[in-house]
């Protein structure tokens, strides 16, 4: 959402009723509160998928920066180096954990092709490249796992993977884990990778490992990645039987330490450091102030990077200044060509809902995703964000002395929403107001619904299209298409994950045109059509009490004082919901609830002496009466109804479903898009803010 627009002009009336209820509401904008909390370095989660607990989504993290990383640990009393990356140069880095060890091969395709048949799975592959009894070999693992049991399960899994098996031929899989014995301590990482190599030499896996010892690095050579005791007593035997004169130590199990081998990237070796996640978090703190991170496309993040076990998995916290993260979510959320006052009234609405999320994570204050707000690092940083925090710095929202927490969203749909409506309980400061979100529509393109040749319906960009002038039987307009492989779309909007095309013209083709519509944004928008077994399937699969039987009927049974939906009815009863909210995401992530159905598969009839039929689904055949007087059956899969007064309806053989709707989001408090055009008609952030949350005070930390 950071495309710059202009809203259309709004009636005097309107803008008036809003300035009436901006300057209704007390102005005390200094008084300070000792309730209100301070936050000098703030802790984002990444790769967070959902939920209030930390639950990441990637076995391990590559990391980089033009001046190089400096690993460690912070402590109390400072940080203690381990090691360093090169500028520029990439690390990866996981917890020390549970993997399935795969396949050990000399031949790098056949590495490649298992990494490639398990990568679109939940047991995620690498490979690690290592030199052994003179020759290089690859070995590809699954992982990581927080516990044996997982891996095991995990182990079944790619057991049925067929394409895995294949590969494999037969070869035995095994789990692995972090236990370890010490094969020698040495006096600089460069000696113990020397030692490590000339072990693997002899066909052991050893590998360096830096460890921290009365706050001071030190290193060793470890051998052996056991799941249990007995799979460690077995791999000192083995190591017995290749290098009898090895003397093995046990390894303390509390002990800080880096774990590094060499991992294959597909085209280099790149070092992977493995952490004793019971012993420590690793800080990794880039030397030019900022980091990369390969599994976020490359974004770079100020501050620092640590590394941890939580719930079991990999944990990556960035710590950073907390106002200059503030100006990064004011990037994300808005852009940097939004009014002035639009983005200081975001800065205020960030700041106030991060401080009063706490420590929701336990590890984190705040995730990076919209969750909760977004934060995509330097990238969304700009000189008019800055700006727009520094004027604002330490504001925050309270009301009766307390944090409020400012929801936000990106357009309302011409009206916010009341909480009862949206969430099924009420919210003291938010109330539904009038918001002028027409914005985000100004500019966008009309699209023809038009009808294709073997009876299809879509949707066509206008400037894909010529109006030809020429009319069909029924008169309705024909257009002339101007490109070459045009796509035909079932909405107008592109979406290639939902809404791929359902045909292409060419230069030339003509098509009769139903009528036109504004490209879907987020004031306006168009979703489906939607199959009734599709949208059975997606209901179904949402909602607590499932839809029997097939879906005849989906129609809304009612509305709040906004117009948004707060209950549905398929096949004449009610949709249970815990919040009606949650209709949203039983529609295919409908982007409001402030929406009406289209039903096409059922429409009535008239017929001679003033019967009428009604008509749904396929049930039946229907009938056409040409202009010679000849009937006709009508077989395909749409038919277009001409009404009253030349108004056209699309009606079809089988029962579809389309949303029509405006907003974008759960629409309770700011509106962004009402953000913009309040800031662009006159208006400061402080009344913006005061029009979308009701009775509030501005305050500083």
């Amino acid at each position: 959402m950071t495309r710059r627009v202009r809203p259309r002009r709004w009636a005097a009336a309107w803008l008036a009723a809003i300035v009436a209820a901006v300057i209704s509401v007390p102005a005390a904008f200094t008084e300070s509160y000792a309730a209100v909390p301070k936050l000098e370095q703030i802790r984002v989660a990444l790769f967070l998928s959902s939920g209030t607990t930390y639950n990441v989504t990637v076995p391990a993290v590559t990391l980089s920066s033009p001046n190089g990383l400096d690993i460690g640990r912070r402590t109390s009393s400072g940080f203690t180096q381990w090691s360093a990356v090169a500028p520029g140069a990439q690390a990866r880095f996981s917890v020390d954990g549970y993997q399935v060890f795969l396949l050990e091969t000399a031949d790098q395709a056949t590495a490649k092709l298992l990494q490639q048949a398990l990568g679109a799975t939940q047991d995620k592959p690498y490979v690690y490249q290592s030199v052994k009894l003179g020759k290089t070999v690859y070995q590809v693992y699954a992982g990581m796992y927080g516990s044996k049991e997982e891996a095991n399960a995990a182990k079944q899994r790619i057991a049925v993977n067929a394409s895995a098996a294949a590969l494999l031929k037969g070869a035995a899989t095994t789990v692995t884990g972090p236990l370890h014995w010490n094969a020698g301590d040495y006096a600089s990482e460069a000696e113990a990778a020397g030692q490590a190599t000339a072990l693997r030499q002899q066909g052991l896996d050893a590998w360096p490992v830096i460890l921290e010892t009365a706050g001071a690095s030190s290193y060793a050579v470890w051998i052996g990645e056991a799941a249990d005791a007995e799979h460690l007593n077995t791999v000192k035997a083995q190591a017995a039987k290749i290098s009898p004169n090895l003397a093995l130590k046990p390894v303390d199990p509390t002990a800080p330490y880096l774990l590094k081998r060499d991992e294959w990237t597909g085209t280099a070796a790149i070092p992977h450091y493995s952490f004793n996640p019971d012993a420590h978090q690793v800080w990794v703190a880039p030397k030019d102030g900022t980091a990369a991170i390969a599994e976020k496309s490359g974004r770079q993040y100020r501050g620092a990077l640590e590394l941890s076990r939580h719930n079991g998995k990999l944990a990556v916290v960035n710590e950073l200044p907390f106002e200059q993260y503030l100006v990064s979510v004011v990037g994300g959320e808005l852009g940097e060509s939004w009014p002035a006052e639009a983005l200081k009234a975001q800065a205020v609405s960030a700041r106030t809902f991060a401080l009063s999320l706490g420590t929701k994570y336990q590890i984190a204050h705040v995730s990076d995703s919209s969750n909760d707000q977004v934060y995509y690092g330097v990238q969304q940083e700009g000189p008019n964000g800055t700006a727009a925090v520094a004027a604002t710095a330490g504001e925050v929202i309270v009301l009766n002395g307390e944090l409020i927490m400012p929801y936000f969203y990106s357009n309302g749909g011409g009206l916010t929403g009341d909480p009862v409506e949206v969430w099924g309980q009420p919210i003291p400061y938010i109330k539904s107001v009038q918001s002028p979100d027409e914005a985000a529509e100004k500019n966008k393109l009309l699209w023809h619904r038009v009808s294709l040749p073997d009876g299809k319906i879509g949707y066509i960009r206008e400037d894909l299209v010529k109006e030809s002038g020429e009319r069909n039987g029924a008169g309705l307009p024909v257009v002339s298409v101007q490109s070459a492989d045009v796509n035909v779309r079932p909405a107008p909007y592109v979406d290639d994950v939902r809404n791929g095309p359902i045909a292409k013209v060419s230069t030339g083709a003509k098509l009769v045109s139903l009528g036109k519509a504004r490209e879907s944004n987020a004031y306006s928008w168009i979703r489906g059509p939607y199959t009734a077994d599709e949208l059975l399937k997606q209901l179904n699969g949402v909602i607590t009490k499932p839809v029997a039987g097939k879906l005849e009927t989906l129609e809304v049974s009612k509305r709040g004082p906004s117009g948004r939906v707060t209950e549905l009815k398929a096949n004449g009863q009610p949709i249970p919901v815990a919040k009606p909210d949650q209709y949203r995401s039983a529609l295919f992530s409908a982007p409001s609830t402030r929406f009406d159905i289209e039903e096409t598969g059922r429409y009535t009839v008239s017929g001679a002496g003033g019967t009428t039929r009604t008509v749904q689904g396929s049930a039946g055949t229907l009938y056409a009466l040409g202009a010679n007087g000849a009937s006709a059956p009508l077989t395909g899969p749409n038919r277009i109804v001409l009404g009253a007064e030349g108004s056209v309806r699309v009606a079809t053989k089988d029962t579809m479903f389309r949303l029509t709707g405006t907003g974008y989001g759960h629409g309770l408090g700011m509106s962004q898009w009402g953000a913009l055009s309040l800031a662009e008609s006159g208006h400061d952030y402080k009344s913006i803010l005061m029009h979308y949350y009701n009775g509030i005070t501005i305050t500083k930390e």
